[in-house]
């Protein structure tokens, strides 16, 4: 992988990071740009940097290349749909950034809210969620790793500095994505084809943790808040965004992770 730091001069000690590798299935430029313009919206004296394809609004852009690739299948409206992207390089997110304090987020987390800047004001050296509010059902949710009591951590938002715990953190992330199989047999996990990120991180903050599957510790507290596959998208404002499941048309003034990715473009 090579990728290149822009030096322009931002006069800031932190920021927002995200990746914008557009693939054969998704122009992930169209649902990169719709996150900044709400970064910048809410946030709008917090930089943002974009690693990949320029994007409208983005402060700095690292390019990258020879990014590896990742595969998955999912079922929305009764059909499968194969996708593919790019998202196996943010592991290495720590020698990217080019803030001393960043927050690293999914393009596809949408902003409503300038909540994320209590992260970029915390003193942990790292944070992440554990738990997920599932919008559609009104409900908070657990995951956990495989066949364990582990909660699952989620990489769609992650804080860090350059301290050595957020060094030890990304060490301890880039291998277990090198023996990704291993733990997958391990933790007895169903494998299906797709390397996670979020399972890898779960891996990573065990270690760190001294594997204590109770620990609070580098965790965000409050719920990630997500639409699931079967949320349509009607509507994408900067303070509103209207869902539809298969019952009714519903807002959100909330930040939101849309994982319907096809329905924001």
């Amino acid at each position: 992988m090579n990728y290149m730091k822009n030096t322009k001069n931002t006069h800031n000690d932190v920021g927002f990071l995200l990746y914008n590798i557009p693939t054969p299935t998704l122009d992930y430029t169209k649902i990169a740009t719709i996150c900044v313009s709400h970064l910048k919206h809410h946030m709008p004296n917090i930089p943002v940097a974009v690693c990949g394809a320029p994007v409208d609004g983005a402060d700095i852009v690292i390019p990258i290349d020879s990014v590896k690739e990742n595969k998955r299948t999912y079922v929305h409206k009764s059909q499968t749909h194969k996708e593919m992207w790019y998202n196996l390089t943010r592991d290495r997110s720590l020698d990217i950034t080019p803030w001393e304090r960043t927050v690293l987020l999914d393009s596809d987390y949408i902003v409503q809210s300038n909540q994320l800047q209590l992260l970029l004001q915390s003193h942990s050296p790292v944070m992440m969620y554990d738990t997920i509010y599932n919008i559609k059902e009104d409900l908070v949710e657990t995951e956990y790793l495989g066949n364990t009591a582990i909660p699952l951590k989620w990489a769609t938002v992650l804080a860090f500095d350059h301290s050595d715990v957020s060094h030890e953190l990304f060490a301890l992330w880039q291998k277990a994505l090198a023996n990704y199989k291993y733990y997958e047999l391990l933790y007895r996990w169903r494998g299906d084809g797709t390397v996670w990120n979020d399972k890898a991180i779960t891996i990573a903050h065990q270690q760190l943790t001294n594997y204590n599957p109770a620990s609070k510790q580098y965790i965000i507290p409050w719920h990630h808040p997500f639409a699931s596959f079967s949320c349509d998208v009607e509507h994408v404002g900067l303070d509103k965004i209207v869902l539809r499941d298969q019952k009714s048309a519903f807002q959100v003034h909330t930040d939101v992770h849309i994982l319907n990715k096809q329905e924001l473009l």
